[in-house]
């Protein structure tokens, strides 16, 4: 009979402390763990929010040929009207075939900027 209850003492024993191993972990998911990850979910959702607000909210593409096209168009208005500058001060054709004739020396581009 001794021996019937030290196995059953034993036993009961070793499930206790199972099921009190159990317990001290779910309450450490319960009261540490989960509010980290909330708190972390959070925390995410809200620097994307502020990403999102900081670039305009989202990026509309579909237009972007239109802006090119709008861009390269005030770019050529401002060269002629740099050219129609320069045509009262200097020499733009003699300039421009000045440049061609440099073929990429930084250089000769500077003289050619200087002369004309």
């Amino acid at each position: 009979m001794d021996i019937l209850r030290n196995l059953f003492g034993s036993l009961t024993s070793g499930i206790i402390r199972l099921l009190v191993t159990v317990g001290i972990l779910a309450a450490a998911y319960f009261f540490l763990v989960k509010p980290v990850l909330e708190t972390t979910s959070d925390i995410s959702k809200e620097a994307n929010s502020s990403f999102q607000k900081s670039i305009g909210g989202e990026l509309d593409l579909s237009d972007i040929g239109g802006t090119i096209e709008s861009v390269n168009h005030q770019v050529q208005t401002q060269i002629r009207r740099s050219f129609h500058t320069a045509e009262k001060k200097g020499h733009p054709k003699k300039l421009i075939r000045c440049i061609k004739h440099a073929g990429g020396d930084v250089q000769r581009i500077k003289r050619c900027t200087v002369k004309f």
